[in-house]
This record gives C-alpha cells, structure tokens and sequence, in this order.
C-alpha cells in the first residue's frame, strides 16, 4: 500500500509568509485600492474641459452599472478609452475612424 504525501499544510514556520495574508488585510488593500479610484474619478468628474464632456460621460455610465465598486468601473472606463482610442483619432467628441489593416497590426 502507498502512502500520500499529507494535503494539510505544515507546520506555520514552513510555510511561505507571503500566502498567509489575513482577511482584513485583504479588506484593507482592497479598500485602498476603491479609495484610490474613487479619488482619480473625482479628479477626472472635476476637469471642466468641453473636450473631454464625452469621457466624463462615459465614465458616469461605468460608476452607474457599478455602484459601490469604483475600482471596477474605473477599470471599466480605461479599458473601454483604450478600445476607443485604438480605433479612433482625436478626442471621443471629435474622433475619425482609422483605416487599419488588422491582419498587421497596423
């Protein structure tokens, strides 16, 4: 008869520290991280700059389909500016399409 290797973790000294983070440090990172994008939103909500009327805009609809979550939707928004700005030319107001040959890259 074989015997296993035991699944159950060693004793505390040898395991690796880094993966023992706690639930409330968990929490905290992940409040700061919330902290953090609710205040880059506040900055960008806060630009009175007519070019940028659009983004604000958009990012307005990301904060609505995520409430509570500012991380999320600020994630949301970049990635959806990177989209745009990939096919696009100029601000979101005023952008022309781009002629590009996918099967390139270019």
């Amino acid at each position: 008869m074989s015997v296993e290797p035991s699944s159950t973790p060693g004793r505390p000294e040898e395991q690796d520290p880094d993966g023992l983070r706690s639930g409330a440090e968990h929490a905290a990172s992940a409040a700061g991280i919330q902290h953090q994008a609710a205040r880059i939103i506040d900055a960008v909500l806060a630009d009175t700059a007519p070019e940028h009327d659009r983004a604000r805009e958009l990012l307005r609809q990301h904060m609505a389909a995520h409430p509570g979550r500012p991380e999320l939707a600020l994630m949301e928004h970049l990635t959806a500016l990177k989209a745009l700005s990939g096919l696009f030319v100029g601000t979101p107001d005023d952008a022309v399409p781009v002629q590009r040959d996918w099967a390139s890259g270019e």
